[in-house]
């Protein structure tokens, strides 16, 4: 729009631009644009690969590649014995109803109608159809076959199976202890460079798993050296550079 903005400025300049993309498109526009990046969560070798990536094009774009993190998104259960968080974990399953909502959500995320599925189809087909369609590659679809194989032969049914773990996050979510799963965030921070973080999925249950991450995770961070005790700067952006 013409003519001054009539709120006050920030005090940081700008807001902080954070790029969500894994796609090549994706990780060109985070090497131009972005402060950090998000990712969702998928396999190690998935979010290594990601990271080299963007380190290539920050590279290519004159940027320094130690000041842009990633923000892996995960959904955490965390209690106080692992028996009560994979119980808890398990009742996700029971949350979406697989034929009403699976299809409808994978299809809203990815851009590509499932509801023509046929009655059996490699990955590799489904993956090059929906890139085709100028939706993204690199969603559900492409995790999967890098889980299962891309030439992997599934039926409609098997695919929804799966589907279902990922609409519900199930696949996506850690469960334990605060000491096993601040053991999976160390593990997954020092394999991807050091460099950013995580930025938590909506909980499995409101408010008792918020609670259970104040409560039993933020301390045994704290007693690793890995969760500030005092913000140290004025604005996010200050605050996200430490």
């Amino acid at each position: 729009m013409r003519g001054p903005l009539n709120v006050v400025p920030s005090p940081q300049g700008r807001p902080v631009l954070i790029q969500a993309g894994a796609s090549s498109r994706g990780i060109k526009a985070s090497a131009h644009f972005a402060d950090h990046v998000f990712a969702s969560s998928q396999a190690l070798n998935l979010r290594q690969r990601h990271r080299h990536e963007l380190d290539a094009a920050l590279v290519a774009a004159g940027r320094d590649p130690e000041s842009v993190g990633i923000l892996w998104g995960v959904s955490l259960v965390v209690a106080e014995t692992e028996q009560e968080a994979l119980s808890r974990k398990e009742n996700i399953l029971r949350m979406v109803p697989r034929g009403e909502a699976v299809g409808a959500y994978l299809a809203h995320n990815a851009g590509y109608d499932f509801s023509t599925l046929p009655a059996r189809f490699t990955l590799k087909e489904l993956n090059d159809q929906i890139g085709a369609t100028n939706a993204s590659p690199v969603g559900f679809v492409h995790q999967l076959a890098n889980d299962i194989g891309a030439d992997t032969e599934i039926t409609r049914e098997e695919f929804l199976e799966h589907g279902l773990k990922s609409a519900t996050a199930y696949d996506r979510t850690v469960a334990g202890t605060a000491a096993q799963v601040a053991d999976y965030m160390e593990e997954v921070f020092e394999a991807t460079g050091s460099r950013g973080g995580f930025m938590f999925a909506h909980p499995v249950a409101t408010p008792r798993d918020l609670l259970s991450v104040v409560d039993f995770l933020v301390p045994e961070l704290r007693r690793r050296g890995r969760f500030r005790i005092a913000y140290e700067g004025r604005t996010l952006m200050e605050n996200l550079a430490t």
